[in-house]
């Protein structure tokens, strides 16, 4: 009596399982049979052990099968994601004016510039003094705005400035931004899809952002370089 009733179970189970997999679309139904057989494999392996007839370590192993299939599938699917991430982490954001040029690392959190220009070519902004500095800003106000809003927004993300009101350019000194530098902006290559160039923005506008600790200037130099790629 009792095999017959696990007969009948067993034929059920069959039927569900068959109305299931034609229920599904098509692109499904491999990786649904795929998932049943670990099931049906882990099943067995308790059931044996359970009589007696397999050691409790091949059940435990045959246990992990569908661990197994989920950490592969999930694999699949985030090693686009991970490659993405691993390419905006090694790439760094670099901003370049007429006098200045300033590189951001967001995976090691380091950020310098050079000095292209003027009394202190060559140098780098992390070499020069707070007058140093002082100096600097007064000499790029005078004759470049836009580096001058570079430097203040380097200042000011290094902790160098305590006021927004350096901030200021008109998009006069963002008009004619190059596709060369509008990718070392937003530290993307050539191949790059416009779906990367996008996510590449979003994740620097959510770093550089005025509300986030930026300035106004990363975001609008940013935002110009998503335009000229996009």
């Amino acid at each position: 009596m009792f095999r017959v009733i696990l007969l009948a179970i067993f034929v059920l189970s069959v039927w569900y399982w068959w109305r299931k997999l034609k229920g599904l679309p098509i692109s499904e139904r491999r990786a649904f049979a795929f998932r049943s057989a670990l099931w049906v494999v882990l099943a067995i392996a308790l059931g044996l052990a359970a009589t007696g007839k397999m050691h409790w370590i091949g059940a435990g192993l045959a246990a992990l099968l569908p661990l197994f299939s989920f950490l592969f599938k999930w694999g699949r699917r985030a090693l686009p994601i991970m490659r993405i991430l691993g390419r905006f982490k090694t790439i760094p954001s670099q901003f370049t004016t007429k006098s200045l040029t300033v590189t951001i690392n967001f995976s090691t959190q380091h950020m310098d510039g050079k000095v292209l220009t003027g009394s202190f070519s060559e140098k780098l902004l992390s070499e020069l003094t707070t007058e140093e500095l002082d100096s600097l800003a007064l000499e790029l106000k005078a004759n470049d705005r836009e580096s001058a809003a570079l430097l203040y927004a380097y200042r000011f993300r290094r902790g160098g400035s305590n006021s927004r009101k350096q901030d200021n350019f008109s998009n006069q000194d963002l008009a004619g931004i190059s596709v060369e530098e509008a990718r070392e902006i937003l530290g993307v290559t050539e191949g790059d899809s416009s779906e990367d160039i996008i996510k590449a923005h979003k994740r620097l506008m959510q770093r550089l952002h005025p509300d986030r600790g930026g300035s106004g200037y990363l975001a609008a130099k940013i935002n110009a370089a998503k335009d000229r790629l996009v």
